[in-house]
């Protein structure tokens, strides 16, 4: 018989709801609706769509609760406009549309950062464009090269464009930075031989980052020549000196601040021109002639990039940081100070390497040392992972139920091919009108299945997939757990897999078909953390805003159509201003006043540091415990000793396992002084910034009770009453910031007091020694290294130093501290001041009495905007 009669298995019509239906659609209604429905659904995948955190602040009846006060102060700020007064310079009118128009225009301000740390090619900037859902934004250069030195953060704005803002180093900084290239490039051409090959390795590695830098930074020079000028007869210090010289003239003439540009393509043109290495044949303006010219990465500390992002419109800053072994130290600090400070860190990777990845043990290493209990990884790469090889890989079941996928959607595949050709051969007979009409039935048959056989395809290969990256992503995430659990206080350590590929394959798809393959991405449960961390702070802010930014406009509109009202009589006028006075008086006197507790604040805790920390210093006893340590160390053979010196005191060897020199020596230090900062802490929350709010509240429950028993008038009192009271919620509220502000820099003092990593004041004092060291080599370094170390260790000047500046940093955050809630305290005092100027000031009372009709708009504007006002929390 003819192939041409032979037709492929098949089982009973498919149905839709069973089998052909993309993952989580409905089958949809007939008619009209069904269309809708349709075009609907062939919109591609939108990031606001996303489900939000399961929390108060992202509750749609809170959102919409938000968004309606904001529109709410839009109407009135236009209600106020509607007249003439807003034009004249100084009236109350002109200064409460100003007021609304910024409550219209609110947004909550970003209260989180979260960083992003890897080495070169993990796919950090791949990750970070695709939490910003902006594809394409930051990448390497056309030649494949990247500079991974460069923080980059990124801020939310509300335009189409993006701004780009560059932060340079200082003349002081470059000038560190080159001192420190310059002897290494020289140590590694005109040292003598280094016999330890860890060592000579070092120092090549180290040369070649000097030249490398050095060719960025000068290659444009016409004295500059690879080597020649760095190797040349010239005193160190003289070309030191012509190399910052050079780098002045950059820093003046060759490197913009703040870029704005329209478009994605052009922001990310500049971004790869700024953080990226030049090539010779690449000019840096494509208006400008063939020329060599110099990069300009080596200049830049950091740079800031606003754009309109979804996650970052939700309180978020991300910030794409450097690894952590840099050669270049002064980047290396930048990157772990920035960690430091960090709401949230995660270590990138790829997952192949995850549980060896060396970059990755560094950030744990910091987190180990700073006693950091914020830090996670990221696993990119997720999808890169071969069915055969995880056949052959897992055991048991996993492999067994990888398999019995597999041979499923081989079934299937070929089911569909061979129907495919069915229906290809029996197209080429209709050409010819040589179909029987049981294979016309048959085509048309063939035909309507088909595009369900492709759904059961596509559906069996998303399910194979899945399986296959959720049970890595498993085992991964067990190993990675069980390798760091015990660095995380409590053992939370949050670990995510994400493939960036897969998400940018479907970001444009149909919506319910491309939603499963873009959760299976791991981008959207990653964005969805990210925006559930801003959440208790944005809720404050949001709560704030509305329950005492909102009504506090609210009621001084009120006032100022009252005072217009022209009810009272003299006597009643007079007896009001008799209450405003006093409360006027009360407030500065007990809350900006030469005697109020906020001017004293920095002087007594100060005191109180001297005498609970700063007395109890034990200088001879935290010397002579060092000296002991450095004893312990100098019975090492000298390559060991010798590695950890280049390391900086941190290092591991088989021979004498993991050990920090640093932590060490100052053990007994950390020892005799957490006691007494941590029951200093509790005391300066406790007594010192518990009394400052009793202070606030007696003063305005004076003042509301003053307004209740002698303001006559019910309506008046209960705006005065309600200006008091948001007052008394906005100060609260800023008192509680700057608070806030300096627990967490009490947080990072003591980590920089108590931990050892290189930037902490330890590792800064031991920086010296250690690069004395580095130094050192032929005939006897090895008892010259020892003895370097011993000195340092044995100067009581070093613990006199770190406590020196122990206390000069906290003077320094009880001095902010001050100056933040001195002039929250006098802003708002000078608002209520303000707001009670409407009952009592002439040139108020006229204006609010000159047009009568504006008035009239006015207060039934703001009678409109009072009764839409939610409970007040």
């Amino acid at each position: 018989m003819s192939s041409r009669y032979l037709s492929p298995s098949h089982g009973p019509d498919d149905d839709e709801s069973r089998q052909g239906g993309s993952p989580g659609s409905s089958r949809p209604s007939p008619g009209r609706r069904r269309r809708s429905s349709s075009q609907m659904n062939q919109a591609p995948h939108d990031v606001r769509d996303e489900e939000p955190p399961e929390d108060e602040f992202n509750n749609p009846t809170f959102q919409r609760a938000f968004e309606d006060s904001r529109k709410m102060m839009a109407k009135l700020k236009a209600t106020l406009g509607s007249g003439e007064l807003h034009l004249e310079p100084d009236s109350t009118i002109r200064r409460l549309r100003k007021k609304a128009g910024k409550l219209a225009q609110f947004r909550c301000p970003p209260t989180r950062t979260v960083g992003f740390v890897g080495d070169s090619g993990v796919g950090k900037s791949s990750l970070l464009n695709s939490l910003l859902d902006c594809k394409g934004l930051a990448r390497a250069s056309n030649s494949g090269t990247a500079c991974t030195c460069v923080v980059t953060e990124y801020h939310y704005h509300e335009h189409d464009n993006f701004t780009i803002h560059v932060d340079l180093f200082t003349k002081d900084e470059l000038q560190m930075q080159l001192t420190e290239m310059v002897q290494a490039y020289r140590r590694h051409h005109l040292g003598p031989e280094i016999a330890d090959r860890d060592e000579q390795q070092d120092i090549a590695d180290r040369a070649k980052v000097a030249n490398d830098t050095f060719q960025a930074m000068f290659r444009s020079r016409k004295k500059f020549a690879d080597g020649q000028f760095v190797l040349g007869n010239q005193p160190e210090e003289a070309i030191i000196s012509t190399m910052i010289k050079w780098a002045g003239q950059t820093l003046e003439n060759d490197l913009p601040g703040t870029t704005t540009v329209g478009s994605k393509a052009e922001c990310s043109r500049l971004l790869v021109d700024f953080t990226s290495e030049r090539p010779d044949s690449q000019p840096r303006r494509s208006n400008s002639p063939q020329k060599t010219e110099q990069s300009l990465w080596p200049f830049i500390k950091k740079i800031r990039v606003y754009l309109s992002a979804h996650i970052l419109s939700k309180g978020l800053i991300l910030v794409d940081l450097p690894g952590l072994r840099d050669l270049n130290s002064a980047r290396q600090n930048i990157t772990e100070r920035y960690i430091l400070k960090c709401d949230e860190i995660f270590a990138v990777c790829c997952i192949g390497r995850a549980v060896t990845d060396v970059g990755v043990k560094a950030v744990f290493d910091l987190a180990r040392q700073a006693r950091l209990s914020n830090v996670g990884i990221v696993c990119t790469k997720s999808d890169d992972i071969n069915p055969e090889e995880a056949l052959t890989d897992w055991k048991k079941s996993k492999g067994r139920e990888l398999e019995e996928r597999m041979d499923r959607l081989k079934a299937a595949e070929d089911e569909l091919r061979t129907m495919k050709a069915r229906v290809d051969e029996l197209r080429e007979f209709q050409q010819d009108d040589d179909l029987l009409d049981e294979e016309i039935q048959e085509l048309e048959r063939l035909q309507s299945l088909v595009p369900s056989r492709e759904r059961a395809v596509e559906t069996l290969k998303l399910e194979q997939q899945r399986y296959l990256i959720s049970t890595r992503n498993s085992l991964v995430r067990m190993q990675l757990l069980n390798l760091y659990k015990d660095t995380i206080p409590g053992g939370d350590l949050k670990v995510f897999c994400v493939s960036n590929k897969l998400y940018w394959e479907h970001r444009q798809a149909a919506r319910d078909k491309a939603l499963p393959w873009l959760e299976l991405s791991g981008i959207i449960p990653l964005r969805k953390h990210c925006i559930a961390m801003v959440s208790n702070s944005q809720l404050r802010i949001a709560r704030n805003y509305m329950d005492n930014d909102v009504r506090s406009l609210v009621s001084s509109v009120e006032l100022w159509v009252q005072s217009g009202a022209g009810t009272q009589t003299a006597e009643e006028k007079e007896a009001v201003h008799y209450v405003l006075d006093a409360i006027e008086e009360r407030l500065k006197k007990d809350l900006t006043g030469r005697n109020a507790p906020f001017s004293r604040l920095s002087k007594d805790l100060a005191k109180e540091f001297r005498e609970q920390i700063y007395a109890k210093r034990r200088i001879t006893r935290w010397t002579r415990q060092a000296v002991d340590a450095s004893s312990d160390w100098a019975g090492w053979h000298h390559s060991t000793y010798s590695a950890f010196c280049r390391n900086y005191g941190h290092h591991c060897t088989n021979a004498v396992g993991n050990r920090n020199w640093n932590q060490e020596a100052m053990e007994r230090m950390v020892r005799d002084m957490t006691p007494p900062w941590t029951d200093f802490c509790h005391s300066i929350t406790d007594e010192h910034i518990g009394s400052l709010t009793t202070i606030i509240e007696e003063a305005m429950d004076w003042a509301i009770e003053l307004v209740d028993d002698e303001i006559l008038d019910e309506s008046e009192a209960e705006i005065l009453d309600e200006v008091l009271e948001t007052r008394q919620g906005l100060l609260t509220a800023d008192l509680e910031d700057a608070c806030q502000k300096f627990e967490t820099g009490l947080r990072l003092l003591w980590k920089n007091v108590s931990s050892s990593h290189r930037t902490s004041l330890m590792g800064e004092n031991m920086e010296t020694a250690y690069r004395e060291c580095q130094a050192e080599s032929g005939t006897g370094s090895d008892s010259r290294r020892k003895s370097i170390i011993r000195r340092q260790l044995s100067d009581e000047g070093l613990f006199e130093d770190i406590m020196s500046k122990f206390k000069t940093q906290f003077r320094d955050l009880v001095t902010d501290l001050q100056n933040a809630m001195q002039q929250a305290a006098e802003s708002h005092v000078a608002e209520i001041c303000q707001t009670l100027n409407m009952l009592r000031d002439e040139n108020v009372i006229t204006e609010s009495e000159r047009d009568g009709e504006f008035r009239k708009r006015v207060e039934e504007e703001v009678a409109r905007v009072r009764a839409q006002l939610p409970p007040r929390d």
